[in-house]
């Protein structure tokens, strides 16, 4: 792979990494699918199943396209500028991804 193309996927890696676990920290305001009713709502009513997995997901694909998009157009043009930044960002993004899919497990895990 190129030294732009690690730096794109660098950038899409971290900005999805980030907004997941933004989301899955916070209470943004995501659609909530409720399967037992066949309906979305922004706020889901108490003692009701919702899932919100897919409104996560969505953003989380959604801003991993445009930040991988953004990366690959606006890249460093000299290469060994590039290949700089990547190396920086790998380790980076993939620390931050393991990180949100850790908090995930044990959110999981802690729920009552």
């Amino acid at each position: 792979m190129s030294a732009r193309g690690r730096f794109a996927t660098g950038v899409g890696t971290l900005a999805a990494a980030t907004v997941y676990l933004f989301t899955t920290t916070t209470r943004a305001g995501v659609l909530y699918y409720l399967p037992a009713r066949a309906e979305w709502t922004w706020s889901p009513p108490t003692g009701v199943i919702a899932m919100d997995w897919f409104a996560r997901s969505h953003a989380t694909l959604a801003v991993a396209a445009a930040a991988t998009w953004a990366a690959w157009r606006w890249a460093p043009a000299e290469p060994k500028t590039c290949a700089r930044w990547a190396g920086r960002l790998w380790p980076m993004s993939w620390l931050m991804l393991a990180w949100s899919a850790g908090y995930t497990a044990l959110w999981l895990c802690a729920r009552p």
